[in-house]
């Protein structure tokens, strides 16, 4: 630093010079001058007290000799180093008060104003800012201390430079008080020495905020304390952001940011989930409004501290004049609630404007009453999601019927459409480049393989997911149930339309989803019918696994539930719950505490069930064990009974890729008619026949065939007779 009031202030020097003169009046040091003249003073003044030979020693504040220990006790107590001289009456004339400091200076005129501080607590910043403006300020403050170990300016210190008298000291005090603003509002921070036990108030060490350094210094920029959870958004960067919510709740919100900005404290909740456009809207409403936009992640905020971290974020959103976006409140574990808390009480003390944004946005009890507008972004509808891809893939032509099969199969939120369109382009101009075409529109699989992809990562955690591998043709079923089935397709594929264009949503506050019931004995086709269903809609499927789900300790299974339902609200999948009936048992007479909690787990499923607005799949072996209050939330009860002869012939039919080597005369007829195997052991039958044939390296015979069933029948604990003549390994080629 250039500035000759630095340079002046040396404290061995036995002359002062006011150099700071060459400071100009906007200079954000121009303030200096106030401090020069208060240290001039007091150098004069030490000098007289620690006598001439402080100067020269090196070691001055290690020691204390008989005469600097008895020196304290002749003198009066509290008395101040500038006990004989008026402090205002040094700083009149040339030096700047105040009131002229800030009329030419912003930082110093907003911190003065925001804070109501007096001309002393001015000082006391003035004091504890010198050493952040050049460090040779350390070594005067260690001389004006008698202590060179302490470089920092203290409490006692302040008092001394600022006060005349001991009875002015005494009443300066207040101004370091827990409720006075300069402490209150974390202006400053009074830092202990390391002791073993808490040192006096005059012993604390005064260290300036870093937003409030940076601010009376004149540099702009986001706090380096926020780096990583915060992201300072320019409104004039880019392109107009569209919001994605209707035009006229848009115009509603801008209207109100503006209305209150630097008028009244506001409060916006965006309630949603992840991707369904929150930043979108906010990005959108500080855009139009031309301020610029302070995004915070509260997920990544570290571990709570000493610092107030988000009251720290309010305040530098009050100095960038921007509009704060808290992101995924919710989220915030229990050490960091209280700080959301403080932050909150300090934009109630503030004309500033604050969204709040999370799936279920949390609100602490004690939190103060503010202005509050609510705006849900849960229930994006067809014509939003259908603009949202129109918007991702403008760049190339799309039919509308692709669109219009987006929108409408896939729940997706904007962040996710955006996602996946950018992903189904690079699919497009990676097939493109390697036919040798010019053509980039990504066809109709590019865009639902992609659309599939922004799903299902949380699910993953809490389910296996299944790959559907079975179509129509592999089931075979009665008449009826495969009709129900088609039914159950066509509900899910058309629910958008009668649920919304035909407004049937309105009549329905919950249970907008679709659950099914597959009941019948294994091996009937259950899950190949999940499969099928998965395939026919384009949708994810996930197996639940019951030994992720279940435990032994009270609440953990529904908090586990919990889990994969919120997962699959945002991943647009089909849950399968096999073995349905060990979850939706059903509720019995309470007899001792495991029944209370074993009826509580139920009681919950009941509910979750029918605020679940996905596809549901329940396979059970055994109906009669389900609670009967899951009938009534089902949509379908599709029964899979055991295979008629006809049918067994079909699975054996089915069940025979067209690869396989098959040896003639295979009597498929006969083993239908002959043998009652469900199509789960007609299956692992006809596997085991052909690595019988491949070990043998020939075809699949009617032998191998035979032999595979007898197999399945042992499996199963049944003893055929004679007359079934299976044959023997020997007669079978083993």
């Amino acid at each position: 630093m250039s500035d000759a009031a630095v340079v002046a202030l040396d404290p061995v020097s036995p002359s002062h010079q006011g150099a700071a003169e060459v400071l100009s009046a906007g200079s954000p040091l121009r303030a200096l001058r106030r401090l020069d003249s208060m240290l001039a003073a007091a150098l004069e003044a030490a000098r007289a007290r620690y006598g001439d030979d402080a100067e020269s020693d090196a070691f001055r504040g290690l020691y204390v000799t008989v005469d600097q220990a008895s020196g304290p006790l002749h003198g009066a107590v509290g008395v101040p180093l500038l006990a004989a001289r008026s402090p205002a009456e040094d700083l009149r004339g040339s030096v700047p008060a105040w009131a002229e400091i800030c009329s030419t200076h912003g930082g110093w005129k907003w911190l003065r104003s925001r804070y109501g501080l007096s001309d002393r607590d001015m000082d006391v910043v003035l004091v504890a800012l010198a050493p952040e403006v050049d460090l040779r300020f350390e070594r005067l403050y260690g001389y004006l201390q008698d202590d060179v170990s302490r470089r920092r300016p203290t409490v006692d210190l302040a008092l001394d430079l600022l006060s005349c008298s001991a009875a002015d000291k005494l009443a300066a005090r207040e101004s370091f008080a827990a409720d006075a603003p300069l402490v209150a509002q974390r202006i400053l921070r009074l830092v202990p020495e390391q002791r073993s036990v808490p040192p006096p108030l005059l012993a604390n060490t005064l260290k300036l905020d870093d937003q409030i350094v940076d601010l009376l210094l004149g540099q702009g920029g986001l706090d380096r304390r926020l780096a990583g959870w915060c992201t300072l958004v320019d409104p004039h960067d880019g392109a107009q952001v569209s919001s994605p919510l209707p035009e006229d709740e848009h115009v509603g919100l801008v209207a109100a940011v503006r209305s209150a900005w630097q008028q009244r404290p506001l409060r916006i909740v965006f309630q949603g989930p992840t991707g369904s456009g929150r930043l979108r809207a906010a990005k959108a409403i500080a855009g139009e409004v031309g301020i610029p936009l302070l995004v915070v992640d509260v997920a990544q905020i570290p571990a709570a501290d000493d610092e107030d971290v988000v009251a720290l974020a309010v305040r530098e959103a009050e100095l960038q004049g921007a509009l704060l976006y808290l992101h995924d409140v919710d989220v915030a574990d229990q050490g960091l609630r209280a700080p959301v808390l403080r932050g909150l009480r300090h934009l109630a003390q503030s004309p500033g404007a604050m969204i709040l944004a999370g799936d279920q946005v949390w609100f602490p009890p004690g939190a103060p009453a503010l202005g509050e507008l609510r705006v849900s972004f849960a229930g994006q509808g067809y014509r939003l999601r259908r603009d949202a891809w129109a918007r991702g893939l403008s760049s190339v032509s799309v039919r509308d019927e692709d669109l219009d099969l987006l929108a409408t199969r896939y729940r997706l939120r904007p962040g996710q459409i955006a996602a996946a369109a950018a992903v189904a382009l690079e699919m497009g101009r990676a097939r493109a480049a390697a036919e040798g075409r010019v053509s980039r529109a990504p066809t109709t699989s590019e865009l639902v393989e992609a659309a599939r992809g922004q799903g299902g990562q949380d699910l993953t955690r809490q389910a296996r997911r299944i790959v559907p591998l079975h179509g129509w043709d592999d089931l075979v079923l009665p008449d009826d149930s495969l009709e129900q089935l088609r039914e159950m397709c066509q509900q899910v594929a058309l629910r958008e339309q009668v649920l919304t264009d035909w407004g049937f949503a309105g009549q329905l506050s919950q249970g907008r989803g679709c659950a099914a019931l597959f009941s019948g004995p294994s091996g009937t086709g259950k899950t190949m019918a999940a499969e099928v269903v998965a395939g026919e809609l384009g949708l994810d499927l996930y197996k639940i696994d019951l030994s992720r789900v279940v435990s032994k300790y009270i609440g953990e299974t529904e908090r586990n539930l919990e889990r994969i339902f919120a997962a699959a609200d945002h991943a647009d999948a089909i849950l399968f719950f096999d073995e349905a009936d060990a979850l939706f048992g059903k509720r019995s007479e309470v007899r001792d505490a495991h029944d209370k909690y074993a009826n509580i787990e139920t009681a919950y499923l009941l509910q979750r069930m029918e605020q679940y607005d996905g596809v549901a799949i329940l396979a059970t072996n055994l109906r009669q064990n389900l609670d009967d209050a899951f009938t009534r939330r089902l949509q379908f009860l599709i029964e899979f009974p055991f295979p008629d002869e006809d049918q067994r012939r079909r699975i054996w039919t089915v069940c025979l890729p067209a690869d396989a080597p098959l040896a003639p005369g295979l009597d498929l007829a006969r083993l239908g008619r002959d043998y009652r195997l469900a199509g789960g052991n007609i299956r692992n039958a006809v596997l085991h026949a052909a690595y019988r044939a491949a070990a043998r390296a020939s075809p699949i015979t009617m032998a191998d065939l035979l032999y595979a069933v007898r197999r399945e029948h042992q499996k199963m604990g049944k003893v055929l007779g004679e007359s079934d003549s299976f044959p023997t390994p020997e007669q079978s080629g083993a």
